[in-house]
């Protein structure tokens, strides 16, 4: 799998930098509330973006970087709500992939200038210094459906259905498009898989939320994210600022077998 995408999320009145808290991440190990433990195998920071209502600066913090005399600084980041901009994808992605150290404590900071409390958000994507590239052959556009109620603030499993069946055969996902009204980000989870590679979310209707502006996130289209058959089509986890009902997964995929 090309990367793992794990989040950190709070509300909090900070006029200064302060670490957030971590969103629960069911395959990293967190060390308290407010850091993971970056995975040895999946040690590059591949993008990262912030968003907030109130947002002044969102950085990520470990002790390799602080060797550096640097914080990673997340430039571009959204000010004026909790999903990013469809006409402008406000995402930060380096000009190389930047190296952490295995195991080390990895947070996320950021603060505000509300009057009052505001939320924060900071994702990551965590994964190997090369992401794999998509397989050959014809991509096609599967679109999935789900109706579960989201849990606002943490990652949701939902459980998709295709629109169409799928013909049989084995697949490979090379990027999706996830779609609620709140959405944030989501992420992938395969069966028999580890990691959850995943995207920044389309937020509101889906008639609007494709109207969005591809040009950002299209360096991260085109990689392998994992793989699944007909019978074992992957399920989705998305992380939502409310408690959408409605969600739709537009999949890139490339029929393997």
């Amino acid at each position: 799998m090309a990367w793992h995408l794990v989040a950190w999320r709070q509300s909090l009145d900070a006029p200064t930098l302060a670490e957030l808290n971590v969103v629960p991440d069911d395959v990293l190990t967190r060390s308290g509330d407010k850091r993971f433990l970056v995975p040895p195998d999946y040690r590059f920071v591949q993008f990262a973006f912030a968003t907030g209502p109130s947002l002044t600066d969102a950085r990520i913090r470990t002790p390799s970087l602080g060797v550096r005399r640097m914080d990673l600084h997340i430039v571009p980041r959204r000010r004026g709500g909790e999903s990013l901009t469809p006409s402008a994808m406000e995402i930060m992605r380096p000009p190389r992939p930047i190296m952490l150290t295995p195991t080390e404590e990895i947070s996320a900071l950021a603060s505000e200038d509300a009057t009052g409390a505001s939320v924060m958000n900071v994702l990551v994507a965590l994964g190997s210094e090369t992401l794999p590239p998509a397989p050959p052959g014809d991509v096609r556009i599967v679109r999935f459906l789900g109706s579960t109620t989201l849990t606002p603030g943490v990652w949701t499993t939902v459980p998709v259905t295709p629109e169409f069946s799928l013909e049989p055969g084995s697949y490979t996902l090379v990027g999706f498009l996830p779609i609620s009204a709140s959405c944030i980000a989501a992420r992938v989870l395969f069966v028999g898989g580890t990691y959850r590679p995943g995207y920044p979310g389309l937020a509101g209707t889906e008639a609007v939320a494709v109207g969005f502006d591809s040009a950002n996130l299209s360096p991260f289209f085109g990689v392998a994210l994992g793989s699944f058959t007909h019978i074992t089509i992957p399920q989705f986890q998305f992380l939502a600022a409310a408690a959408d009902t409605v969600q739709v997964v537009y999949a890139y995929v490339v029929k393997t077998g």
